[in-house]
């Protein structure tokens, strides 16, 4: 065979080889992609698949610089000042009827640049010291109501400052929330929730894949997320997803992003709009805060509710046990520091990806597997805080009837027969469990695998940074 054919064929060859890689290349480039855990150490901001809200956050930004630029140390307001001023430009959030979901989420969004602080004009200051109260919100009016009106009847409760964190416009419940008149208060809304995004993750977008459909078939009829089932096999639902994401995503605003508490060196109280306080809950926090800095340094939340609660306060009324925190007995109540939320918040990654739909879940993987130690809780024996909740996500029999007044009505018994056991005048440890005591590894629910999910709940540190001015 000649030399110059040897070579064509040569050449011939290697371009079938070149070809053939090409071919492999493409079609398995979207699974390389997807594949690429880089992608999830990095965080990914959410806001860069949404123009329209990057476009926004640049906007805001240019507004602050410009704000920034003309502000001078001697033209601050004083808080009555800014109280007038609030009072002067607010509208009403219940008087807003949004006509679409590019309304709605323009609402939204003008609220959380705001950072608007109500009632100023009652409560103009508040102790260093005051303790900062959140609650999570849905679209349970009925439960919000009760929850108001208990903390409204509370001791001491004029030096909080309430922040109600929604993932629902209502008019209803923000009907509620403007009828608050006994303490500072602040609206903030999860701008992800699934009601801005109907259509479209974060919501429940058209092209993703059924729930049940098998793993071949999804991948067969390509739906969005067909390469990621959970452990079980089944696909992301928008709905049960949210409340993990919320909770996380309250956690950064509050610590980090709101000018009102960035700076805020003591305790946040976290509740649900399911829950109901005693009266002596607030000066009982504040014993319970003492303490803690005095006896249980090694503390990093205090619990404030019990499922399994007591029908005699007597014994135990001003007594608290110190425990590892386990999510299924202490997720009621919690109260911590700042300090305690830069150890969870070191877990990032740990709690945005483990395959759990459920925040208090996956705060149990992480304090168990990610965590240098288990984290500890103080838990008053006495509980004075109360879940009354008969009907939601959690509960199997979805045409239940929510008897919020059944419930109230036990808790308000409860407390009648107590009343001599609260108020108490100090807080005693009962009992100090061994810390090195196993908690017993809690099977994942899944619901959590889709790296869509992954990515926002990684991005929301960097989202903290939209509307803080540089100092």
């Amino acid at each position: 065979m000649r030399p110059s054919r040897v070579f064509k064929l040569i050449i011939v060859a290697s371009l079938l080889v070149a070809a053939f890689f090409y071919i492999v290349k493409v079609t398995n480039k979207d699974e390389k992609v997807r594949t690429r855990d880089d992608e999830e150490d990095k965080g990914i901001d959410f806001a860069e698949e949404h123009k329209d809200f990057a476009e926004e956050r640049n906007d805001i930004k240019s507004v602050i610089k410009k704000e920034d630029g003309e502000k001078k140390p001697e033209e601050d307001s004083s808080p009555q000042e800014e109280a007038h001023q609030q009072n002067e430009k607010s509208v009403n959030l219940s008087d807003r009827n949004p006509s679409s979901v590019q309304e709605m989420r323009s609402i939204i969004n003008d609220v959380n640049f705001n950072q608007e602080v109500h009632n100023l004009d009652k409560f103009p200051k508040r102790p260093e010291e005051g303790i900062i109260i959140v609650v999570q919100v849905h679209n349970r009016p009925e439960y919000l109501e009760q929850l108001v009106k208990s903390l409204g009847a509370a001791k001491s409760i004029e030096k909080a400052l309430l922040i109600i964190s929604h993932d629902y416009f209502s008019k209803e419940i923000n009907k509620i929330v403007e009828s608050i008149d006994f303490c500072q208060v602040m609206q903030i809304f999860f701008p992800f929730a699934s009601q801005f995004y109907p259509d479209e993750f974060p919501g429940q977008d058209p092209n993703d894949c059924p729930r049940d459909i098998p793993r071949d078939k999804a991948l067969e009829i390509e739906c969005t997320n067909a390469a990621y089932p959970d452990m079980y096999g089944h696909y992301r639902e928008a709905p049960f997803t949210m409340t993990k994401h919320h909770w996380w995503w309250k956690a950064h605003r509050v610590f980090e992003g709101l000018k009102a508490t960035r700076d805020h060196k003591g305790l946040v109280l976290f509740l649900e709009e399911d829950h109901i306080v005693s009266q002596d809950f607030y000066p009982t926090l504040e014993l319970m805060a003492k303490l803690q800095q005095g006896e249980c340094p090694e503390c990093d939340i205090i619990s404030m509710g019990l499922y399994d609660r007591p029908s005699n306060y007597q014994s135990v009324g001003d007594m608290v046990d110190v425990i590892t925190w386990q999510s299924s007995k202490h997720n009621m109540g919690m109260a911590y520091t700042r300090d305690t939320w830069a150890k969870i918040r070191s877990c990032s990654k740990e709690f945005c990806t483990f395959d759990d739909y459920n925040w208090d879940w996956t705060l149990q993987h992480v304090s168990g597997r990610c965590l240098p130690s288990t984290l500890t809780t103080m838990v008053i024996l006495g509980p004075r805080v109360f879940h009354i909740g008969t009907c939601g996500m959690h509960h199997s029999n979805k045409d239940a009837k929510c008897e919020v007044e059944k419930e109230v009505g036990y808790v308000e018994d409860l407390l009648r027969r107590n009343k001599p056991y609260l108020d108490p005048s100090g807080l005693y440890i009962k009992q100090r469990f061994d810390k090195s005591a196993v908690i017993k590894t809690m099977k994942p629910n899944g619901g959590w695998a889709d790296p869509r999910d992954h990515r926002l709940c990684m991005s929301y540190a960097k989202m903290q940074m939209v509307g803080q001015n540089d100092t």
